[in-house]
């Protein structure tokens, strides 16, 4: 646990009881509670919702927000609007990648609000659930002082970009300021590589994302007739350099790592900064699974550490 207030003296004397979003404290017959994690839930107005068009591509009238913010008496010195990942069609704000992501980035100081955006679905398509994530955005940069931040896990990083572009060009005076991704999708077609085909060789089905499985994922997620509805990874160099500086963490053993790479090459090559990582001896989705052991709850606190550092450094240039 990381408090940042000194109770060192008095956890020694007493046992410590975890409580959600708070810590409480016997010491000496007394009980003390010490507020840590401030976690509310709320919503935000929308950018549409559904209409007589089927499929819905507005997005909700409401969109669902858990808010994490910093333990009372800590200023947070950024905010970040977060979305979990899920192939466009699944996840929720209980999820690890969502709730003890957001949590993690808490502990740092960062005000997150974890958005529980629209899911693609056969009434749901793009960019609907874009549209939710930039809500969440704008909502927050009219709403909280200091760096905006976007960030997101999987098809939740690539909502992320989708949606920092919209703010951009909505609120150009609070675009974000920086844009965490992680194991990001961003292509409907990823180049070959075969250093990346070794290392997931011997994975089983379930963690692989060959091919087809990509394409059917994002022609569910685009829905038929997609004509002007934007794929990150395929946007033109002008388009992607309006990015702010990014971060990129992938995962060791996984295909979508491809599409990370490449996109931290279209986005040099657009002259946006970009910092990237590669998380050794992992998989796709490690987030989601903290609890798994403790070599991975290690890995997944590994990558929030290098996002925070990098975020910090970013933010002071």
């Amino acid at each position: 646990m990381r408090n940042r207030l000194a109770w060192a003296p008095l956890l020694a004397a007493g046992a410590l009881l975890a409580l959600s979003g708070c810590v409480t404290i016997e010491a000496e017959g007394e009980v003390l509670v010490v507020e840590e994690l401030r976690v509310t839930s709320f919503e935000v107005p929308g950018p549409g919702g559904p209409s007589a068009a089927v499929p819905n591509r507005m997005g909700s009238a409401q969109v669902p927000v858990r808010s994490y913010e910093p333990a009372a008496g800590v200023t947070p010195w950024a905010t970040l609007v977060w979305a979990h990942g899920g192939s466009f069609l699944r996840g929720t704000l209980d999820w690890p990648e969502a709730d003890w992501v957001s949590r993690s980035f808490a502990e740092a100081g960062i005000r997150v609000l974890s958005v529980d955006y629209v899911l693609a679905s056969d009434s749901v398509k793009a960019p609907a659930l874009s549209n939710d994530v930039a809500a969440v955005l704008a909502w927050a940069g009219a709403e909280y002082p200091g760096p905006i931040v976007a960030g997101g896990a999987s098809a939740g990083a690539h909502l992320a970009v989708l949606a920092t572009l919209d703010q951009r060009d909505a609120h150009p005076d609070r675009a974000a300021d920086a844009l965490l991704l992680e194991y990001p999708t961003l292509h409907r077609v990823q180049r070959a590589d075969p250093q990346i085909a070794d290392a997931v060789a011997a994975l089983p089905e379930a963690r692989r994302f060959r091919a087809d499985r990509i394409a059917e994922m994002y022609d569910f997620y685009l829905g038929a007739e997609p004509a002007g509805v934007p794929v990150a990874g395929e946007l033109p160099a002008g388009r992607l350099a309006q990015l702010p500086p990014t971060i990129i963490v992938n995962a060791d053993a996984d295909e979508l790592r491809a599409s990370g790479e490449e996109f931290a090459e279209q986005l040099r090559s657009a002259d946006v900064p970009v910092v990237e990582a590669i998380e050794p001896d992992t998989v796709h989705g490690y987030l989601n699974r903290p609890e798994e052991s403790p070599a991975a709850r290690a890995q997944a606190a590994a990558t929030i550490g290098r996002f925070v550092t990098e975020l910090q450094r970013v933010l002071a240039e």
